[in-house]
């Protein structure tokens, strides 16, 4: 007899759960562990109830899935993944390529299926150096753009664009390199999470700086440049963060 397979849901909508775990109903074969709405209770649920495989969302605000596959990394753990994504954009040959699986939004039962069965056949953990590989894959295409929320709406930014992210209050000002300064509705402690792992250095309660662009560091006047095509900016910084700054260049 097979084993029955855990799967966890991850899908930022309530609508596209529902479906799935719907769809999954008449699969004796397979047990709905958990749904999650975002990536932090993905992790949360990952670690708890150890499922076989995760059915996960590309597409979701704030972090999206491949901010859950580098946790996975991270973790130990070793789920299998199927993605779902609503977009044939470029990510979706580097998962193509890969070892992993996905599925075309919107879900049709018999390719949802024969996933499903794609997955037992293959084996029921991924390896280590595959998932490697996949992020690397991805970030080689240039991934993962951020979604940031603002007023009206949101915006998709590269984080290597990103010069630094001021606070204000509950909003946070983000300058790019191109010139052009956006307002997101998120405060810093939130774009700081989603620009984890990346090359940015949390310098104050008030920003956050990309040391891509760091080019010099004042002791004295506890202050450092940051330079981007036809400007500098000058930031003042504690005199314990300095210390922290040039450790990180000590390495």
């Amino acid at each position: 007899m097979e084993e029955v397979l855990k799967i966890l849901l991850v899908d930022d909508e309530p609508e596209a759960r529902e479906l799935l775990k719907y769809m999954l109903l008449g699969n004796n074969g397979v047990s709905v562990i958990g749904v999650a709405s975002n990536v932090d209770e993905a992790v949360k649920l990952m670690q708890k109830e150890r499922p076989h495989l995760v059915l996960l969302d590309i597409q979701m605000p704030e972090k999206d899935g491949f901010h859950f596959i580098k946790q996975v990394q991270l973790s130990g753990e070793n789920p299998g993944i199927i993605f779902v994504t609503a977009y044939e954009h470029y990510a979706i040959q580097a998962i193509r390529n890969s070892v992993f699986d996905y599925i075309m939004k919107p879900v049709h039962q018999e390719e949802l299926d024969s996933a499903i069965e794609r997955f037992r056949k293959i084996g029921s953990k991924i390896q280590e150096q595959d998932l490697h590989k996949l992020v690397e894959a991805l970030q080689g295409n240039g991934l993962p753009k951020i979604k940031l929320n603002t007023r009206s709406g949101y915006i998709l930014i590269d984080p290597s664009e990103v010069v630094y992210c001021q606070a204000d209050g509950n909003y946070t000002h983000i300058q790019l390199s191109r010139g052009n300064r956006e307002v997101t509705t998120q405060n810093l402690g939130a774009i700081e999470e989603i620009l984890e792992g990346s090359s940015f250095f949390r310098a104050s309660r008030s920003y956050l700086l990309n040391l891509k662009y760091l080019s010099r560091v004042d002791r004295k006047s506890c202050s450092c440049v940051l330079e981007y095509p036809g400007t500098s900016y000058s930031v003042k910084i504690p005199s314990q963060k300095i210390k922290m700054l040039e450790s990180a260049f000590s390495r």
